[in-house]
């Protein structure tokens, strides 16, 4: 049976949660169904990030690159690109488009459309508003943020009408949907944005050896945070609580691992503060985590925190800002610590409340372990995936489910 043509659009090859969630889906979804393509723009400049394409290539049947596809708005830029990639589409004869971000999510629905494309789909893993939305200390900045919220509101509104299906990671991201009436309740979808656990299943074996390569004390409490220097991480909170804590514990050893735009703001805030390290972009992850003894997210919003259920995963204890999808993953007290945003003293507070609370937190670490386990899998999020095609298909009336079942023992193979 000829197999289903399937296009992934995302905006570039930057580091995040979203570009892992969309390269483990075309990675594992099943090759015995699906010939599965992924298109990106421009790839970020070399910055420790280039890896990110690389492992593109070998995760999809074809990679493609637009170079007109940026992520800043560009009107005659993106005119150009949507050209492009309606052409593309048109060519390769998809019968499923699959968006994610939202300059992809727009220009990719638009072309999939003209192009007259059975199947479109997008997923939202956060919203252009949150960026836009975000607080400016000077009237006129939030005034004209507040312009580009309503902008991308819009824009989001008419990508929801040309889509058949939209799929959040979190339950939040529906009720915030929802909320700025984007579309319908039944065109919606929550997915868990999954990981490979099997990834995240124990700690290395070499931790010891590892923290002395950065300078760090293994025998001594070390706090860290794993994710991109921008607005969004609050990395200034996280440095911040980490300098109240300090005052009182001496001892403790903070990491921030991660790159990004806010990187030099970071090292002047830290200063000549030996016990706050900057690791920059690091791809062992795992091997990163497993050094930690506490885990920190200092958020201002999150699709659902990639970077949280990837910590969680491992046993650790967290320490969280409840904003959107954090809260689908940590209850207070039960697996995890929680604090509002832009609020490190109270960040600092729970933090230091597991360090002085060693076999609470053990407890709350095994019981984010349950949790993530039993919901976050990616065999879990590319299987509903999957079905959603399914049924999205079969409703167009092409390729009903019932001449295909899938063997997810073999998800993943080429």
């Amino acid at each position: 049976m000829e197999r289903i043509k399937v296009l992934h659009l995302i905006t570039h090859f930057g580091y995040g949660g979203a570009l892992d969630n969309t390269l483990l889906t075309v990675q594992r979804l099943s090759r015995e169904r699906y010939e599965v393509h992924l298109a990106a723009g421009k790839p970020a400049p070399p910055n420790g990030y280039t890896d990110w394409e690389a492992r593109a290539r070998k995760c999809s049947d074809a990679l493609f690159i637009f170079p007109n596809l940026l992520r800043p708005i560009h009107l005659p830029g993106d005119l150009r690109a949507l050209q492009q990639i309606t052409d593309f589409i048109r060519e390769q004869n998809y019968q499923i488009v699959h968006t994610h971000c939202a300059k992809a999510g727009v220009l990719g629905r638009i072309a999939a459309r003209r192009a007259g494309i059975p199947v479109v789909l997008h997923t939202y893993h956060s919203f252009g508003w949150q960026v836009a939305h975000t607080f400016y200390p000077s009237v006129w900045k939030n005034c004209v943020s507040s312009a580009k919220k309503w902008l991308y509101v819009l824009l989001e509104r008419y990508g929801a009408s040309l889509s058949d299906a939209l799929i959040t990671v979190a339950d939040s991201g529906k009720r915030e949907a929802l909320h700025y009436n984007l579309a319908p309740p039944e065109k919606f979808t929550t997915i868990y944005s999954g990981i490979d656990l099997d990834r995240f299943c124990t700690r290395s074996a070499s931790r010891n050896k590892l923290c002395r390569s950065f300078g760090l004390n293994p025998d001594r409490p070390i706090i860290g945070t794993v994710g991109r220097l921008s607005t969004q991480k609050a990395p200034l909170d996280f440095v911040r609580a980490a300098k109240i804590i300090l005052q009182y514990k001496p001892e403790v050893q903070f990491i921030m691992a991660g790159n990004g735009p806010a990187a030099s703001e970071v090292e002047k805030a830290i200063g000549a503060e030996p016990r706050i390290k900057m690791l920059g972009f690091q791809g062992n992850v795992p091997e990163i985590l497993g050094m930690l003894d506490i885990f920190v997210l200092s958020s201002l919003w999150e699709g659902l925190g990639r970077a949280l259920t990837e910590a969680m995963a491992m046993g650790l204890p967290v320490a969280a800002t409840n904003v959107n999808g954090v809260l689908e993953l940590v209850g207070h007290g039960k697996t995890g610590m929680l604090s509002p945003p832009r609020e490190p003293a109270q960040l600092a507070a729970n933090i230091t409340w597991l360090l002085e609370h060693p076999g609470e937190a053990r407890e709350m670490g095994e019981r984010a372990r349950a949790r993530v386990v039993s919901a976050f899998g990616i065999e879990m999020m590319v299987e509903q995936i999957e079905e959603l095609y399914e049924r999205l298909l079969a409703e167009k009336g092409t390729h009903p489910v019932s001449v295909w079942r899938a063997d997810y023992s073999a998800v993943g193979s080429k």
